[in-house]
């Protein structure tokens, strides 16, 4: 039986224009009274995702997410932190000084704020025009406070580039760290053996429930950590053929319903026999 529902955002819970439609909100909302514990597991920091508890509410002391990619596992209405894992300034220029060699753009993405690194002039950033929720600041990496700590460096630029010179990275910095790709245009950097899995895994030990009580729903690279560690791992349609070889059932697309489809599927219709 699953106990825990844990749903990616954008490309998954959210349509293409980033609202969410009213199916999934009342699907989530039913699975929640029916007893079953449903987590946001993203990419994003919890100011990021205020506004999907807003309406799905789940802003109790009852309800958690796992932000950062599973770098920081949170309580959603004290914040209390369940599980946390930091980089410091001293990756942070190390894996500045790689990204400034292949004319990438560097964000690094702390609690409260994100900070503007390195930003070629033939290939500025994107990140802080998709990331309206949190103050940007520029900075040089030797600016920061020794011992200011970051959950997560991003690459944020046009795609063809990006994809021209992820080839070019050096292997020892995804022996490194964890390097994943949350989109076409996005290259994140977590310490390493942090993603989505971990985040999921820790928060399900923390609550005393099974991976194979676990349902994880998802649809780009970033998710396949969690999908492999559930016991049922559901892929959106509109996912890569990689994310759906990953997959034990794949669902409608997130301009389809996708995520009630999953849920009455596995959890609410089964309840109602």
């Amino acid at each position: 039986m699953i106990k825990l529902i844990a749903i990616d955002l954008d490309g998954t819970l959210l349509r293409d224009d980033k609202t969410i439609s009213e199916a999934n909100i009342q699907s989530i909302q039913q699975a929640i009274h029916s007893g079953v514990e449903v987590v946001i597991c993203t990419g994003r920091p919890i100011e990021g995702i205020q506004f999907v508890l807003d309406q799905c509410q789940m802003n109790s002391s009852d309800h958690y997410s796992i932000t950062y990619n599973g770098g920081l596992v949170l309580r959603n209405q004290s914040r209390e932190v369940i599980s946390e894992t930091i980089m410091k300034r001293e990756n942070l220029e190390k894996i500045e000084a790689v990204m400034q060699e292949l004319d990438l753009p560097v964000d690094a993405v702390g609690i409260d704020a994100a900070y503007r690194m390195h930003y070629p002039k033939d290939w500025p950033g994107t990140y802080d025009q998709l990331t309206t929720y949190m103050p940007f600041y520029s900075y040089q990496s030797d600016d920061l406070q020794e011992d200011y700590h970051f959950y997560k460096i991003v690459v944020n630029t046009e795609e063809e580039h990006l994809q021209s010179q992820i080839k070019n990275l050096p292997a020892w910095l995804s022996q490194t760290y964890s390097v994943m790709q949350s989109h076409p245009y996005q290259l994140e950097v977590m310490p390493k053996g942090i993603d989505k899995g971990t985040g999921l895994e820790a928060l399900s030990q923390y609550l005393g429930i099974q991976a194979a009580e676990v349902m994880a729903i998802g649809d780009e690279q970033n998710d396949l950590a969690m999908l492999e560690w559930a016991g049922t791992g559901v892929a959106m349609a509109n996912a890569s053929d990689e994310v759906k070889a990953h997959a034990t059932y794949v669902t409608k697309s997130n301009g389809e319903d996708g995520v009630a489809h999953a849920i009455h599927r596995f959890i609410l219709d089964k309840k109602e026999k």
